[in-house]
């Protein structure tokens, strides 16, 4: 991270600590001020949640630093509950550790939220669910395959022995969860490459028209993105930051 966007997030954590006791996420704060070419700039234009889960802080220096200390983790990870609860797809993409989706603290199905159903909290359900994630591991196939063919996945952790002798590949914690949701899907790829024709198939289904194509930066027509995301898409300005706290009455 940049030594400014370090110091513009202990600035928005003082915010969210000190003038707003942890109501508001900082990731929430940030998007008043940012592009609204950006996730989280999209995210406050159309009031939609964007949250950063408990494991993806962890590397992000000191932003991920001020943004777990912007709300709590019981409320941050509640807060990721509902969005997931309410979700009738999830798409897994660029996520190195994804245990807060199937193996949450609130997540009753294939993970560990069946006693905090018990205390009233703000529990989810994964049962039913599509699941897919986007992966370059191509492990995470097989052991998906082998948890349909001989559920050995499920019959590893009951007999509690370890999934990485069993199964025979690299086993990594958030396969567990995944393999063993049926609805599960997995895509084996490059992001780069996937992403696009994944949106393009969708936006020609729903008769979207796509103002702006995100492409593998490899190619010529990522190496054109990337120079023109450079071009036009701004840093969060601290001044439309403070407009966007006074139209929210923050």
């Amino acid at each position: 991270m940049g030594l400014r966007t370090e110091r513009l997030a202990e600035d928005l954590l003082d915010l969210a600590v000190n003038k707003f006791n942890k109501k508001y996420s900082l990731e929430f704060l940030a998007g008043l001020g940012a592009d609204p070419m950006t996730m989280i700039g999209a995210a406050a234009y159309k009031q939609i949640p964007v949250l950063v889960s408990i494991p993806q802080l962890v590397g992000g220096g000191a932003v991920g630093l001020c943004i777990g200390d912007s709300i709590s983790i019981h409320d941050r990870c509640a807060k990721n509950a509902e969005i997931l609860g309410n979700a009738d797809v999830i798409i897994e993409s660029g996520l190195a550790l994804a245990q807060e989706i199937h193996d949450g603290p609130f997540e009753t199905y294939t993970g560990h939220g069946i006693w905090a159903q018990w205390d009233n909290k703000p529990v989810y359900s994964l049962k039913g669910k599509h699941l897919i994630r986007f992966d370059l591991d191509e492990n995470l196939e097989k052991v998906w395959q082998q948890q349909r063919d001989s559920s050995k996945i499920q019959k590893a952790i009951a007999d509690g022995k370890p999934k990485t002798k069993i199964t025979g590949v690299p086993f990594r914690m958030e396969m567990s969860g995944f393999a063993r949701l049926e609805t599960s899907i997995p895509i084996v790829g490059d992001l780069g490459e996937i992403w696009p024709i994944v949106a393009s198939r969708v936006a020609k289904d729903l008769d979207i028209k796509l103002d702006f194509m995100s492409y593998k930066q490899e190619t010529t027509q990522g190496k054109e993105m990337r120079e023109w995301i450079v071009d036009n898409v701004k840093y969060i300005d601290r001044k439309k930051l403070k407009i966007g706290l006074n139209e929210y009455e923050l």
